[in-house]
């Protein structure tokens, strides 16, 4: 799927295209890509999503994401319950 974007500041993403030495599409590919983390980073801070929704929206594994959190100093809000029913899942799974 193809999407077209009006951006008027033609000039910060030549500079941008510039600076990281790849082309306009893999530049705003990257943008949105890292755009996607902080937002759901962002939201999981705010209590408005949980962790495997923080996950899904970032496009991550939920350990993916659990190190983005620590690598932001992100504290994780999970309880006894949620964890005893993720041990429980994984535990199914392998």
């Amino acid at each position: 799927m193809t999407i077209s974007v009006r951006y008027e500041p033609v000039k910060d993403l030549e500079f941008m295209t510039e600076v990281l030495g790849v082309n306009r599409s893999k530049m705003l590919r990257e943008l949105i890509d890292e755009g996607r983390k902080m937002k759901s980073i962002e939201l999981y801070k705010q209590g408005k999503v949980s962790l495997g929704l923080g996950a899904k929206i970032a496009k991550l594994t939920l350990s993916e994401y659990i190190d983005i959190l620590k690598e932001y100093n992100v504290p994780i809000n999970i309880d006894v319950d949620d964890a005893k029913k993720a041990l429980q899942s994984a535990r199914t799974v392998f």
